[in-house]
């Protein structure tokens, strides 16, 4: 049976695709539209179709991680936690994330949706509930990843400088 929850839920879900959007459009679409690479009405159309994209067929391994994850309990929890606590993470981070877009402060929205469940799962089920070990190994990709990606731009700079500035790195 479809209730309240599942509707306000759904509404918030959409609104937080808004917010999440507001905040992270500019991060893929910024570069092509500050360099002229691009007209902004196409990179707008382009972004909707592949967020679209990513959302619908690329997101659930990752959606699925994080609730079921770091809050084992929460599956076999009784609907209605399952929905007040899933309220509670809409709300939140639609609320961080739209506040934070609108003074320009630079977040992640997966930080934030994170932070919320952690938040949601102390809240409905104490210290316990949470996994733990799961939730650090995510805090320190969170570190290990911009590391990573720092190496790996170094040397293709390198090798791309080399294969088309005849092995002068400018």
């Amino acid at each position: 049976m479809i209730n309240g929850y599942f509707w306000t839920i759904l509404v918030l879900s959409f609104v937080m695709s808004y917010a999440m959007g507001a905040n992270d459009a500019a991060n893929a679409l910024g570069t092509s539209y500050g360099s002229n690479a691009a007209h902004l009405w196409l990179l707008l159309i382009l972004g909707a179709i592949f967020e679209l994209v990513g959302a619908v067929w690329c997101s659930s391994k990752v959606a699925g991680t994080l609730a079921d994850k770091l809050l084992p309990g929460l599956a076999s929890s009784p609907p209605e936690i399952q929905e007040r606590l899933m309220l509670g993470v809409c709300l939140a981070s639609f609320s961080f994330i739209l506040v934070s877009s609108i003074f320009g402060m630079p977040i992640s929205g997966t930080h934030t949706v994170i932070g919320a469940l952690v938040g949601a799962g102390l809240a409905g089920y104490g210290v316990s509930g949470i996994f733990w070990k799961k939730f650090g190994m995510t805090v320190a990709s969170w570190f290990i990843s911009p590391v990573l990606a720092a190496i790996l731009a170094g040397i293709l700079f390198i090798i791309i400088c080399s294969l088309t500035l005849g092995g002068q790195v400018q």
